[in-house]
């Protein structure tokens, strides 16, 4: 049972939820305690972290979690019809790798329920936890991390939150099928990094690039199971100049990604890492929170190989290739279909954007579909 590794929440808080106004969030989250410990029917659960021995900075003064709770409680829940729990706060354990298994286990049992894990707080390696909850299940697995670097730095005794990537793609069983990046920044960033990633096939947006077209960002979130985020990544002056990088996502783009993460019918767990501790960034922690739970409330399962799909299929000659697009009437979402191995009797749907339509018509192929085209053949 997962209620061994989990501390309920504090009996002020309870109180605290109790006062609130009918329409809250907080009157309408349940509490995991003694009590309660059936998680059938239950759409989303709110993990507290407060492990920062992993982090190449430990001193820093991180959010309280308990201070985030009753920010984010006081919100007005929106037209859901969804059941939310808070599982209270993970026991950090006597070792590092303790926590990081009870990560592991609370992650998996929660998925293996169908319940989203939404873990706040903690540095940000604790995304291999995550990731490890998804190994063995002959699954592929691939994972958006919102951060200004790729955290593909070097391993020394153990990994932390500047190198948790390079553990997991050095992990003795790599399962990871796919890697996203969201807003590096190319100053922040190695160039042995920028080639690795590029060696690899992963996909990487430049903050200027998103800051530019957000959009753009959609189809990576649409096919990504894990989604990690360094609160980090957005700009100092939006967090009253908490941290020193001056450049990042302003707030109102962080709640526009939180919102894709929540729609993609693929995400299955949510982590948000590196936050501060001053009342803009519980503030803002909040409504990127509740902007994930309004995503997931108009979730669409949409698979154009079905056939009660709507929508529309096109089909493209691009320097002799032939490009296949599916589009949505009722989301508007575009996919392409890919053939597995050039074999035309297996084939996979990758998600894509209208343009990347529109660049094909123009006989150009968008770099997310030369990506793909490459990893296949690779």
């Amino acid at each position: 049972m997962i209620s061994e590794f989990l501390a309920p929440v504090e009996e002020n808080i309870v109180d605290f939820k109790e006062s609130l106004p009918e329409r809250s969030i907080g009157k309408k989250i349940n509490l995991y305690n003694k009590s309660f410990t059936n998680l059938t029917n239950i759409d989303i659960a709110v993990i507290g972290l407060n492990e920062y021995r992993g982090s190449d900075q430990p001193d820093t003064n991180y959010l309280k979690i308990n201070y985030l709770r009753k920010e984010f409680y006081s919100l007005y829940s929106g037209d859901w019809n969804i059941n939310l729990i808070d599982l209270g706060d993970v026991i950090n354990g006597n070792k590092l790798s303790d926590t990081y298994y009870a990560v592991q286990i609370i992650c998996e049992e929660l998925i293996n329920n169908e319940v989203i894990p939404f873990f706040i707080g903690s540095s940000q390696d604790l995304t291999f936890s995550i990731y490890k909850s998804y190994c063995n299940k002959n699954n592929e697995i691939n994972l958006t991390s919102v951060d200004n670097k790729f955290d593909f730095g070097e391993i020394k005794k153990e990994f932390n939150d500047s190198s948790f990537m390079s553990k997991i793609i050095m992990d003795e069983k790599n399962e990871l099928n796919h890697y996203c990046n969201i807003g590096f920044q190319t100053f922040l960033n190695s160039q042995e990094e920028i080639d690795l990633l590029e060696k690899l096939q992963f996909e990487t947006y430049r903050l200027g690039k998103v800051d530019r077209k957000i959009e753009i960002i959609e189809p990576c979130l649409r096919n990504s199971n894990i989604v990690s985020i360094d609160f980090k990544s957005i700009k100092a002056s939006e967090l009253n100049f908490i941290h020193n990088y001056p450049n990042g996502f302003f707030s109102h783009q962080m709640c526009i990604i939180s919102r894709y993460a929540g729609l993609s019918s693929k995400v299955s767990s949510i982590g948000i890492f590196d936050v501060f501790d001053n009342k803009i960034s519980y503030s803002l922690l909040s409504q990127v929170m509740w902007y994930f739970i309004e995503g997931f409330s108009l979730r669409i399962s949409e698979n154009p190989h079905s056939k009660d799909f709507k929508g529309n299929s096109y089909h493209v000659t691009v320097e002799n290739e032939d490009l296949k697009f599916f589009e949505s009437e009722l989301s508007q979402k575009w996919w392409f279909e890919l053939k597995i191995n050039n074999n035309s009797s297996r084939r996979s749907l990758i998600p894509c954007s209208n343009q990347d339509y529109i660049d094909a018509c123009n006989q150009k192929v968008s770099e997310r579909i030369l990506q793909s085209l490459k990893r296949n053949f690779v």
